[in-house]
Formats: structure tokens, sequence, C-alpha cells
């Protein structure tokens, strides 16, 4: 049998478990002081509503499940190969949809507007690269069941104080709105069914630049003229909103970008700043207005993103409901805290050796020691030095040997 994990996913040393267990708490923590609460909802969705959930790309990464028992017989018998006749579950891609699903099913039982906390597993059947796992964890709140553009404030404010929490600083938050985007496409000559499609090529402009972007959408058969309009307008990137003004009509999402970005900058205290940036898409099809991220200015990339989905939940109930969320990538904060040496702060660990013979006295002497330390006990080993050479190997802070002493050593 193989030890190795499937590709995509990993193991966790008690180090690492460590870590990721404080960072999360510490997540947790901020977001319930900002008064967000904690649910859950099961990793497995019916195959129906991630199919229907206008995921963007995200939708060709569904882990689906196999039909079990007589149901798997019979579409095998009749001959019904095809994905969605073969299965009829799959694991959640992200928690909003999940979330969505979980408001329509319980809205009777919940607050309105619910302020919600999801700190949890999801998993995208991804190529294993650096950055890319199929197994990961995402660490959301929501906001549900209100149009006011104070959510969208409240949740970079908390978002951004999670992350300065746990030493995550030099940072920007990125803000557009789809409405201006889609607005900017139309001017550009796009059609109003083909702007999904035309956002999707557009998000990927950071990684292929304009001319990735030109041959996507001429592959997809968009009109040539249009492209070139809309790889100008793109091509004079940064824009300002005044910029933007010159090519969108829609002075509702202009005025609500604006206020968002004068609040954000109003009770930062400097700690972050927030930019506007027409190229800022976020993959999935269900954002209709607000969308944000946060990118590091220390480590490349994008560590926090989200945005507006008024018309999610309204797939379920046949009633609009808005809805704004916002989303901590833990996976990428935990690799660059790990890759930095980030210690957790509070108490260290040490260990405890001791001989069989005095163990009722050594775990009274350990449990004074606990005041100061978290202490692990260990029957003291025949080599000791490599033993402790271990110890240090795992992180530990240092030792204390019973009987030989009263100090604690540390490594």
């Amino acid at each position: 049998m193989k030890t190795n994990t499937v590709k995509g996913t990993n193991d966790y040393l008690p180090s690492q478990v460590a870590l990721r267990d404080y960072l999360q708490s510490v997540i947790l923590k901020t977001y319930q002081n900002h008064g967000f609460e904690r649910i859950m909802t099961p990793i497995l969705e019916d195959i129906e509503n991630l199919d229907k959930s206008e995921g963007g790309e995200n939708l060709n990464l569904i882990f689906k499940v196999l039909k079990r028992g007589e149901k798997l017989s019979e579409a095998i018998e009749k001959q019904q190969f095809k994905e969605n006749e073969l299965a009829d579950m799959g694991l959640r891609y992200d928690l909003t949809l999940p979330l969505s699903r979980y408001y329509a099913n319980n809205r009777a039982k919940l607050g309105y507007p619910m302020k919600c906390i999801q700190i949890d597993r999801v998993y995208r059947a991804e190529r294993p690269q650096k950055g890319r796992l199929r197994e990961f964890i995402q660490c959301d709140i929501d906001i549900i069941g209100s149009s006011s553009n104070s959510c969208e404030i409240e949740l970079i404010d908390t978002t951004a104080k999670a992350l300065l929490a746990i030493g995550i600083k030099n940072f920007v938050v990125k803000i557009n709105d789809r409405r201006l985007l889609k607005n900017v496409l139309l001017t550009a000559g796009f059609l109003p069914e083909q702007l999904d499609s035309v956002c999707i090529t557009i998000d990927k402009f950071d990684k292929v630049g304009a001319e990735g972007v030109r041959a996507e959408l001429s592959e997809k058969g968009f009109a040539e003229e249009s492209i070139e309009k809309m790889i100008t307008i793109f091509g004079n990137l940064p824009l300002s909103l005044e910029d933007v003004k010159k090519y969108c009509t829609d002075e509702e999402a202009l005025n609500s970008v604006e206020t968002i970005m004068n609040a954000v900058n109003e009770i930062n205290e400097g700690n972050y700043s927030i930019q506007f940036d027409i190229s800022l898409v976020r993959g999935q099809g269900y954002y209709t207005g607000t969308i944000f991220e946060i990118q590091s200015l220390d480590f490349k990339g994008s560590i926090a993103g989200g945005g507006r989905y008024d018309n999610l939940i309204g797939k379920f109930i046949g009633e609009d409901i808005p809805a704004v969320g916002f989303s901590i990538g833990f996976e990428r904060i935990f690799a660059i805290l790990s890759e930095t040496g980030y210690e957790i702060p509070g108490k260290k660990k040490i260990a405890m050796l001791f001989d069989e013979t005095d163990v009722i006295p050594a775990l009274k002497k350990a449990d004074e020691l606990r005041a100061e330390y978290d202490v692990v006990m260990y029957v003291k080993p025949k080599k000791v030095g490599k033993f402790l050479n271990k110890l240090e190997e795992q992180g530990l802070a240092g030792f204390y040997n019973y009987g030989q002493g009263e100090e604690v050593k540390i490594f």
C-alpha cells in the first residue's frame, strides 16, 4: 500500500498543526469579536446545485461522487455513461454555494441580516503544483440580507484586522464592481450575453498579458473590433475612478465604490491601503456587484478575496436575497508564515524527562510548570542527547530533567 498522500493533499506534522490551529483560532476570534457567528455545512452537495452555481472555471474542477448501489447499477445497465448520469453528488469547491443553500433551508431560524463565519475544507480537482492544492481551508465571513455598502466596508475592515492579528502586514485591498466592468465592456461593443465569458478571460490579464487575453477572446469568436477597444482601455492601466467615468454610465456603481474607498481610508489607521482596479474580475460567475481582493506586497499574490452575490440564493427560493462575503486564503497565509519562520506567541512547549519510578511526583511537578509552559512528559530514554536533539527538531522550546535540578533548560 502507498504511504504518500493523494496528489494535491498534505499530511501535517504536529508543529504545523499547532501553527494552523493557532492561525485559525486568531482569525475565528477576530471574526467573532466583530459579531459574526460560526455555522457548518456538509462537504457534499447535490450535483445539480454545484453545476448551476455559476462558479466559473471551478465548475470544471468539481470532484463528483458516483451513485451507489442499485442506482449506479441501473445507470450502467442503461449505458448512461455521461458524468452527471453516473454522479449525483460532489465535493464543495467553495463555501459560498453551500452557504446559499444553507440560508435557503434555514432562513426562518436565522437573523436578518445574517452575519456568519465558515472556516472549513473545500475541494477542487486542480492540477497539483505549488500554491494549488486539491484539499484546502477557506476562512469566510458573509453578510446575508442587506444591500447596503456598509456591509462591504465592514467585511474589509474585519478581514484586514484578522490578517493584522496573525502578523500579515504591508498589503493592499483591490476593489472593483462587476457593474462597472460590464458597463465598460458594453461600451467596447460586447453583447450582454457575452459578458460573463469575456470576464472569465479578463481575469487572466495579470497571468497571460494583453496578447494572451486577445488570443483567447479571438478563439472564443468575439468581434475583433470589440476586442481591440477593450485591449486599448485595459492597456492604460491603472485607471482611476475618474478615468472610468469616460467609459461608464452607471452612477450607482461608481458612487458605491467611491463611498467604500473613502470609508476604508478613514478607518484603516494607515495599516493598509485600498485601490480601485478595473481589471479585477474574480473568476466566479455569481458575483453581481462589488468585488475585492487583498494582495500582499511582501509576498506576491492574492491572500483574500470576495464580493457581492445578490442572485445566488434566489436560485434556491425564487427570491433574490442580497449577500456579500470575504474569504481569507488560509493555505497561502500558512505557507507564507511557515517559510518565514513564524513563531506562535504565548506559552512555549517543553518536555519533562523522568524515571518510571518517579511518575507521581513528576506529574505533580509538571502541573506546577504548566503555569508557564505547555509540558509533554517522556520516560527518560537511554540516549538522552539524541532524544533531546529530536525534540528540538520537532519545535519544542526546551526540557526539564526531573530529579536533576529545578531549572528548565531552553534549547
